[in-house]
């Protein structure tokens, strides 16, 4: 089983889905738990993130030391009662420290919606905006994504 992300990177480098528009933005990308510490994928995201022009600046936990809220390891059935701050809050905060980053980007949906949150509670969203990686591969690239093709 491969995950949507090594597909896609794939297919770019194999020049069959091309970019139309470069985003020349520049984001951090962070690394799902389930994705990069149990299935060890880390550079397939990044490699569609420059591909469609997005410079990627790295937080300093990233790839499999990624900090993560652990949904993907079972913590989605656990509450963050008696934490001083969410990991979501954390994160946000790790990447306003970038300079320069537009995006925090995710390939999680758990992860977006709790990232999206934080970022919207820390009232950051005039300075970070927090996507999804397949909206971003869809701004970029030659037309939307067949969602039918399996």
């Amino acid at each position: 089983m491969r995950h949507y992300t090594e597909v896609v990177a794939e297919q770019i480098q194999a020049g069959r889905v091309t970019v139309r528009t470069p985003l020349n933005s520049a984001a951090t990308y962070h690394d799902p738990c389930h994705l990069s510490r149990y299935c060890g994928v880390t550079e397939a995201p990044r490699a569609i993130l420059r591909a469609i022009g997005v410079n990627v600046v790295e937080m300093e936990r990233c790839r499999e030391n990624s900090f993560c809220c652990g949904a993907g390891g079972g913590r989605v059935w656990m509450t963050d009662r008696g934490r001083a701050e969410r990991p979501s809050e954390q994160r946000i905060r790790e990447a306003l420290r970038l300079p320069g980053v537009q995006y925090f980007v995710t390939a999680c949906p758990k992860d977006f919606v709790m990232f999206r949150d934080a970022a919207r509670s820390a009232d950051t969203d005039a300075r970070l905006e927090v996507r999804d990686l397949v909206e971003l591969i869809e701004q970029g690239l030659d037309g939307p994504l067949d969602r039918a093709a399996g």
